[in-house]
């Protein structure tokens, strides 16, 4: 192949490069209104010098081998595209007539007063590697005249534009990605989002506001309902809705950078809830776990599914008889777990006991209203997970506020927070503790051990009381446990409501008071004819 070398001083009017252009140690300058056109690569280890232009014409896939140099005005016009084999620097214009800039592991950098134009349709920056499209940043950057990165993926042209203002620099540089896929810190039940995102970097600015606006294509990488997407910030740890704009009209999603490193991105907002509740039926004084006898009746065996597992892989509350007294509202998408969820953990306290229901209600005196529900997974030690057995539980298309929390479950009253709690987008929120009887309690729980409480057993009939007789036979809870088993002593290995004392047998009568679900009931009412707790 043939290769121009030049070691010496040139200054060109006009020239065309057939093959490669290779710059050693050479002054290089391109005069006003000239343009050296490039079919080849191009190699250099100076700046390229002047106002006038260079060229990528090539029919096949040109390499740029800048070593960190500038090259003053840089236009690709080849469909095959080019490949950035080492950092560059463009001094005055990147220009984009056909093809793209593939940038692998290296940046291509914009001196402050520069600029990128002609993006669009398989015309940018393509930022599949570590290399970043970078912007050197010398004062501010006013929103009204953002910088706009020319970056995309695919044949997608997305762009981000960034303004700074009010910060000091220090060779300060904003840096800045596009990735073609969901972004990869989005919650698993996100529902809405888009299939693009943009990692942002910021060095040597200090204090000040960054702004960052990416441009997206509807429908292609829109998932979900466009409606309910919201702009958001993944700052290393959160999310943030800080500063936040979407505009389904123009495809446009903007957040506040506040961190150094983060992801600009847009998806359905959301709160999550992380809880704990004991279950007064499975609790074991002696271990203050939980046992989780559902889930395996046998020996342990970390990383494996107990072939003894009666849980269901998919929401219970939504089947059968349970779907009459728990009602979902503003969450259709029912809840359902891989098989792995159900293993054995390596910590045994993080097994899986059961399913729980969740209400999000509002934050009156009396806080009746329903906003969300959700059904979630209950572990040994108290706390209540999403579907994924280990996240704090995901509450969609919510803003952050206060509200009132209740946990219900199939046989067991409810509980819920007497007192409002704050609910955020925090990846690790505190956690809304209804184990310790104090003000996040309504009325009262089962005393389970000194200062331990937990959700009263016995609640056969899926209401808001634990008897044994009432009013009417539909009032109790030991004429349901009569109608579970029909004509039947006992019931062996079933994930029934009528299993009170969650040992995987429904029976009235046993060997020992321990085995009879109606002894249970008697053992948990003691004197009292009812227990009521109107969560309801």
């Amino acid at each position: 192949m043939k290769k121009i070398s030049l070691f010496f001083i040139l200054c060109i009017a006009a020239f065309t490069v057939k093959a490669q252009l290779f710059i050693n140690n050479a002054t290089f300058q391109i005069q006003t209104g000239a343009t050296v056109i490039v079919q080849g690569d191009v190699t250099s280890n100076v700046d390229i010098l002047g106002p006038g232009k260079v060229l990528l014409g090539g029919s096949a896939n040109q390499n740029i081998t800048m070593n960190g140099f500038t090259i003053p005005n840089l236009e690709i016009n080849n469909a095959a595209n080019a490949t950035l084999l080492s950092n560059a620097r463009i001094g005055t214009n990147l220009n984009f007539v056909n093809g793209k800039i593939i940038l692998g592991n290296f940046n291509m950098k914009f001196a402050s007063a520069s600029t990128g134009t002609g993006g669009g349709t398989s015309k940018f920056l393509e930022t599949t590697g570590t290399g970043q499209a970078q912007l050197e940043v010398a004062a501010d950057i006013p929103g009204g005249s953002p910088f706009t990165f020319p970056v995309g993926a695919g044949t997608d042209y997305l762009p981000l534009s960034v303004s700074n203002t009010g910060a000091a620099y220090a060779s300060a540089v904003i840096g800045v990605q596009n990735k073609g896929i969901a972004d990869v810190n989005k919650h698993p039940r996100t529902e809405s989002y888009l299939t693009t995102y943009w990692p942002v970097t910021k060095t040597g600015i200090t204090g000040g506001t960054t702004t960052a606006t990416g441009t997206y294509i509807d429908p292609t990488r829109v998932i979900g309902t466009e409606a309910d997407l919201n702009g958001i910030y993944w700052d290393g740890a959160n999310w943030s809705m800080a500063g936040t704009t979407i505009n389904t009209i123009s495809n446009t999603a903007g957040a506040t950078v506040t961190t150094n490193s983060g992801d600009v991105y847009a998806m359905n907002k959301f709160v999550l809830a992380k809880m704990k509740a004991f279950l007064q039926a499975p609790y074991n004084t002696g271990t203050s776990f939980m046992d989780d006898k559902l889930r395996n009746s046998g020996a342990y065996v970390a990383g494996t599914l107990p072939v003894s597992n009666l849980l269901p892989l998919t929401d219970p509350y939504r089947t059968g008889t349970y779907s009459t007294s728990f009602s979902h509202v503003s969450n259709a998408t029912a809840e359902a777990i891989a098989s792995s969820v159900l293993n054995d953990q390596v910590t045994a306290s993080k097994n899986v006991v059961d399913w729980v229901f969740l209400e999000l209600r509002n934050t009156s005196a009396a806080p009746t209203t329903v906003q969300q529900t959700r059904s979630a997974l209950l572990l040994r030690d108290g706390s209540i997970v999403d579907v994924d057995g280990v996240s704090p539980v995901y509450f969609k298309n919510v803003d952050a506020g206060t509200f009132n929390v209740a946990v219900r479950h199939r046989n067991h009253l409810g509980l819920r927070t007497i007192a409002t709690v704050s609910l955020a987008l925090l990846s690790a929120p505190a956690t809304v503790d209804l184990t310790n009887n104090t003000n996040t309690l309504s009325n009262f729980g089962a005393l389970l051990t000194a200062g331990v409480y937990g959700m009263y057993a016995g609640n056969v009939n899926l209401n808001t009381n634990v008897r044994i007789s009432g009013a009417s036979p539909a009032l109790s809870d030991f004429e349901q446990l009569k109608t579970i088993l029909s004509a039947s002593a006992f019931i062996n290995n079933i994930y029934s409501a009528g299993d009170v004392n969650m040992n995987r047998t429904v029976r009235i009568s046993g060997a020992s008071p321990a085995l009879s679900d109606f002894e249970y009931i008697k053992s948990v009412l003691g004197a009292l004819p009812f227990i009521t707790q109107p969560v309801h």
